[in-house]
């Protein structure tokens, strides 16, 4: 096993460890991808329709193999105030409080992480396991099982990457050493996002590797990649300031990674809150996304004035609700006795049960608008909706599925990825989207390539091949 840690969140470690995994796998090794503990709000169901972070799931995709659910054997979604949904091998726990995880992680989390890396030791050569965070929150280390606590099950070595662009590089890594427990299971250093001569940094490489005793086997380049992000940081910024498509940007947001085709097709998108609701009169689509509260994102709607804004433009511009953005445009939500009417756009009703659906999903576009072959999405949601009259979306293998309104206009389905769709995707942007997997190939294939010519795989390849052992 090979652990990919970083200095801090954002310094690129889903990214590098995508990347080896890669390169290994394309030398004939079986490698799988592994995180012990993620918390991120965009989730993907994995054969056995158990629930993982996509960022595994992508990292599967790199190293050809089967996504499972040991390759994320804990999985954290927040849900506001200080409260976690909490999914261990791939099914809902419910919702924790920080304490209450704590305690869970104490007489659970070790035994949990220890038997996923023991599991896929046995049915592949290779696991290159992923961080969080950094290795260094002093003030979390009797609780951190997600660093550098793996290695520690079997000694096994990791490597550092530190973030440039950030600034503070050399001490951002030489701190990291400094305050990280079991720092001597740290092997390979490596400096991420570098642009520009990368030479300019040989006199403070070579004083690191004095100061450190650890090895500086590469300095990655920067570069631009359209793969699915790993969380919400990476869906931070506007995609195009010129898009006449909107996402309603609530506060409880999830499943970001159903807006990754806007994003590779270069078809972009801008984000709207209550700060800038009269953006809505420009959009030819309106996107409700996913919500982690949608009790509270609706309010959130009302409040804001955006739902004004969507109305004014309902019959106008399309609108688009997924998942719980679909819930919302229904006529009422209802929850342990408590109903709140919804936005009324569509003729549904929404019923929460306590029992989570996680499921993969064959379906086929089918309605008077547009005509699709079978594709593969999944569905992750409470609440169950009940179409009232329109007419449906979709076809699934479970029976009918979604709504669109009586004009035509407005949409709403369960299925993450819809968008992925080529029929939807014509319909609702005017463009089309390609093929999906070819363009996810080429991009990891691409950066992978960067990764591979920019550092030094010997010493890597010779752990691997049990030549130093």
């Amino acid at each position: 096993m090979i652990q990919v840690l970083g200095t801090s969140s954002g310094s690129g470690k889903t990214t590098i460890a995508m990347a080896i995994t890669r390169i290994l796998s394309g030398m004939g090794y079986r490698v799988a991808p592994f995180k012990a503990v993620n918390m991120s709000l965009n989730s993907v169901i994995v054969e056995g329709e158990y629930e993982i972070a996509r960022a595994q799931w992508l990292q599967a995709k790199a190293a050809n193999t089967v996504p499972t659910r040991f390759m994320n054997p804990i999985l954290l979604k927040p849900e506001g105030m200080g409260a976690s949904q909490v999914i261990l091998f791939g099914k809902s726990l419910g919702k924790k409080s920080v304490g209450e995880y704590y305690e869970f992680i104490k007489k659970e989390g070790g035994r949990a992480i220890r038997s996923a890396i023991d599991r896929m030791a046995g049915e592949h050569d290779v696991i290159v396991a992923e961080g969080a965070g950094s290795p260094a929150e002093i003030n979390l280390l009797d609780r951190d099982l997600a660093n550098i606590y793996v290695s520690s099950i079997y000694n096994t070595p990791a490597m550092l990457v530190g973030d440039i662009e950030r600034g503070g590089v050399f001490a951002s890594i030489y701190g990291t050493i400094s305050l990280m427990p079991r720092p001597d299971l740290v092997r390979w250093l490596v400096i991420n996002k570098m642009r520009g001569d990368a030479s300019m940094l040989d006199a403070g490489i070579v004083k690191l590797q004095d100061l450190t005793g650890k090895k500086v086997i590469g300095v990655v380049p920067y570069s631009e990649n359209r793969l699915p992000g790993e969380d919400s940081f990476d869906y931070d910024h506007p995609r195009s300031k010129g898009s006449k498509i909107v996402v309603i940007r609530y506060p409880f947001m999830e499943n970001y990674s159903d807006l990754d085709p806007l994003i590779y097709t270069d078809t972009g998108y801008n984000y709207v809150t209550a700060e800038n609701a009269s953006d809505i009169s420009e959009a030819d689509l309106i996107i409700l996304p996913g919500s982690k509260n949608v009790f509270a994102d609706l309010e959130y709607v009302r409040r804001s004035g955006i739902f004004m804004k969507i109305l004014e433009n309902a019959g106008r511009a399309k609108i688009l609700g997924i998942c719980g953005g679909y819930q919302m445009l229904g006529q009422r939500i209802t929850m342990d006795g408590v109903s709140v009417e919804g936005l009324g756009l569509l003729r549904a009703q929404t019923h929460y049960e306590k029992m989570k659906t996680t499921r993969s999903v064959r379906y086929r576009v089918h309605n008077s608008l547009m005509d699709g072959p079978w594709e593969e999405g999944y569905e992750i949601h409470y609440g169950m909706v009940s179409n009232l009259g329109d007419e449906h979306m979709n076809e699934t293998t479970y029976g009918p599925e979604g709504n669109l309104d009586r004009d035509r206009m407005i949409f709403g389905t369960n299925i993450h990825g819809i968008l992925e769709n080529r029929s939807v995707f014509r319909f609702m942007t005017g463009s089309d989207i390609g093929d999906p997997e070819e363009h996810l190939r080429k991009e990891i294939d691409r950066f992978a390539t960067v990764v591979r010519n920019s550092i030094d795989l010997e010493d890597i390849l010779s752990y691997v091949d049990g030549k130093d052992h």
